[in-house]
């Protein structure tokens, strides 16, 4: 749900954080084909909630391991697991390793900073954009072309 359009879920709730100001409940949706790709929910958007008293019981592969999340994930955007590798220009290497508890640098060359991180969902992409022409993606093809298309997608905007 991105539009704040009002929806109902059935959930299987398995976490709770915060995380960017905000408390996030972390669930499986019940009923549907991906019914283990867990989903984020604002809790402060969060308007009723019913209690079904249904009980479950996830294997281990399904838990959620909140760690994890914190140290892959930017923005609470859900998505999928990919290793990335980019370059970055910009004087203050140390906040991006700071925002991105996974990364580390592999390399210096050309006044760049090369940085692997293995990240979860979308956020990763946001968070790299807002650094602006500091961020260069490398790897892999496909975050590189994501990277490509958005910024194609940015300068359609303005000309």
């Amino acid at each position: 749900m991105w539009n704040r359009t009002k929806a109902d879920y059935k959930i299987k709730p398995v976490s709770l954080m915060f995380s960017e100001y905000y408390y996030y409940l972390i669930a499986y949706e019940c009923d549907t084909a991906n019914q283990y790709e867990p989903h984020f929910f604002r809790v402060d958007r969060i308007l009723n909630i019913i209690a079904h008293m249904e009980h479950f019981s996830l294997k281990q592969s399904q838990e959620i391991d909140d760690g994890i999340i914190r140290k892959t994930n930017q923005l609470m955007f859900p998505g999928k697991t990919q290793k990335i590798c980019f370059a970055f220009s910009s004087p203050s290497v140390q906040a991006v390793l700071d925002k991105i508890p996974s990364s580390k640098v592999i390399d210096v060359k050309n006044g760049e900073t090369i940085i692997e991180a293995d990240t979860y969902g979308d956020g990763i992409r946001m968070f790299l954009l807002s650094q602006g022409s500091w961020v260069r993606a490398l790897k892999p093809d496909t975050f590189v072309e994501d990277m490509k298309n958005e910024i194609e997608n940015m300068y359609k905007n303005y000309f």
